[in-house]
């Protein structure tokens, strides 16, 4: 297996994902403690109560962000990719000016709804005046994160990683850090200004050296929500997956209980940087593969990822466990020391999600965004059904715990379906099988010839 991944590393293709990665990893690191200080700033300044408010926030706002996207931005890293691939620089730029146009226009829409939700709807005091607040950081996030979108269909990948995940959290920390009498509606208004920066910098540069002439292939409306709204369904669900148990915490027991499991969730996103880090670098690869009808390749780089993430994640569940006891604490201050297990049930679900392999990413991009979406759909509700249970018999943990209930069922969904339609099962199993398989039929071909040299190679 090792001699395989060696072969791939020695390529074309192995060279590119790994400067992609390379790159993206040091990004992700220190993106990674940057976010990581944004978080320490305010559970320090908001403390539990405060924050928890703040997390219940955000989390419905980010939402009905994932509904103002319409999909659109995993589909413009695929319908991206695949005009670029083939010399449509035009069709690129169109894309992206329609792409933004809907996005823009069913933001509105849904501020309009927010606000109206903050003032109808029986909200305690401080959480409906938040809402307000938060309505114009709705557009700036799905503004954003379709940009990002549109740019790693341009293949960049470091751009849009140094924007997203290193420039938003160090801007962040550093308007935080300048605000006089920083609060829950002061924090989410200095979120709203970083964001929309972002979004204006980015879009500006996916459309460099583009042709100002956008003609070319152009869908129409009708198809492009055809084929995006499985997508819309999925993204929601994953929002709402990484969400919700924030939101029951805070109605079944406390917001204080919610700001523990926000500090635990926050801080388990570091366990997930390098899933994250393989899906932002393998997205365009693995759509470009698939549609070049390169199967066996495409099986090659699933493996590859599924073993690299399962390797990361495992050895950074090791050290959650040996040192969140005392870090947690530590960074966040004695009345979040509470935040430990819960931290510690997330970091295992971030290594199942590893072992269980990029069934998601592999289906999107490649064409089956109905299975995805279906396979998240079960799988959240069952979870949030399990939440809804153990969060009132546990608190943060039982909360943290269905998490575990949503990434089972969906990997096992999406694993069956990826075996079925592609060959291809993603999990660690799989990976290992696959990887053993293709070294064997390498075996068994006929040697090379020498060359002049006298050396054959291998």
């Amino acid at each position: 297996m090792l001699t395989h991944l060696r072969a791939l590393s020695q390529s074309e293709l192995g060279r590119r994902l790994s400067v992609a990665t390379a790159s993206g990893g040091l990004i992700w690191a220190f993106g990674t403690i940057a976010t990581f200080f944004v978080g320490l700033i305010l559970a320090r300044t908001l403390g539990p109560e405060g924050y928890g408010i703040y997390g219940t926030v955000i989390g419905i706002v980010s939402i009905l962000a994932v509904l103002a996207q319409l999909g659109l931005p995993i589909l413009a890293t695929r319908e991206v990719s695949k005009a670029r691939a083939q010399g449509l620089l035009g069709e690129v730029a169109g894309i992206g000016w329609r792409f933004f146009a809907m996005v823009a226009a069913a933001s509105l829409v849904l501020v309009l709804a927010l606000w109206l939700a903050a003032h109808i709807f029986p909200f305690e005091p401080a959480i409906a005046s938040t809402l307000t607040a938060a309505s114009p950081l709705l557009p700036a996030l799905a503004l954003e994160t379709l940009v990002i979108g549109l740019m790693r269909g341009r293949e960049m990948v470091i751009g849009s990683q140094l924007l997203d995940v290193l420039v938003r959290p160090l801007a962040f920390a550093a308007l935080l850090l300048a605000w006089s009498e920083l609060g829950v509606q002061s924090a989410i208004s200095a979120q709203t200004i970083v964001v929309g920066a972002i979004t204006l910098i980015g879009f500006a540069l996916f459309l460099w050296r583009l042709p100002t002439n956008t003609s070319g292939r152009s869908q129409g409306v009708g198809l492009v929500l055809a084929a995006a709204l499985p997508i819309t369904l999925f993204e929601a669900m994953r929002v709402l997956e990484g969400n919700y148990a924030v939101l029951v915490t805070s109605a079944l027991a406390n917001t204080v209980d919610a700001g523990l499991l926000r500090v635990a969730i926050a801080c388990s996103l570091a366990i997930s940087v390098p899933i994250s880090l393989q899906n932002i670098v393998m997205a365009p690869f693995l759509a470009g593969t698939h549609a070049a009808g390169e199967a066996q390749r495409l099986g090659l780089l699933v493996a590859s990822s599924t073993v690299f993430t399962s390797l990361a994640v495992g050895i950074a569940v090791i050290a959650v466990i040996a040192l969140g006891r005392w870090a947690l604490p530590l960074a966040f201050g004695r009345p979040f020391a509470a935040a430990y297990w819960p931290f510690v049930v997330l970091g295992f679900n971030q290594l199942l999600y590893a072992l269980m392999g990029p069934g998601v990413l592999l289906l999107s991009m490649t064409g089956h965004e109905q299975a995805v979406a279906r396979a998240f759909v079960i799988s959240v509700t069952a979870a949030i059904l399990a939440g809804l249970a153990l969060t009132a018999l546990y608190g943060a943990i039982g909360a943290a715990g269905s998490m575990l209930v949503a990434t089972a069922l969906r990997a096992i969904i999406l694993n069956r379906h990826a075996k079925r339609t592609l060959g291809i099962a993603p999990s660690i199993l799989g990976a290992v099988r696959h990887l053993r398989e293709h070294r064997a039929s390498l075996d068994a071909l006929p040697p090379s010839p020498p060359t002049a040299g006298g050396f054959t190679p291998r």
